[in-house]
């Protein structure tokens, strides 16, 4: 199996926040200004990431009818772009 080098990579992300504290990102919009909108999002509980070994909140989502990970720590979110 190759693996594929990935860099921590910060993003804007646009969500909605529920009364009940749970959040659902809507879109991600990269430094260089691309939007992509997230078709569907799973909130995972704590995960790490693998680039880093950060502990963050994890998101499970579907962008472009691919799954990745987006990831929230301290109020920022990022995530792992190839490098």
């Amino acid at each position: 199996m190759i693996s594929t080098c990935r860099r921590k990579q910060y993003v804007e992300v646009v969500a909605t926040h529920y009364i009940d504290g749970g959040v659902r990102p809507q879109k991600i919009v990269l430094a260089t200004g691309q939007v992509y909108d997230v078709e569907d999002s799973r909130e995972a509980s704590r995960g790490k990431a693998p680039t880093t070994g950060e502990v963050a909140r994890r998101y499970l989502v579907k962008i472009k009818g691919r799954e990745t990970c987006l990831y929230e720590a301290s109020g920022r979110w990022f995530v792992e772009m190839k490098a």
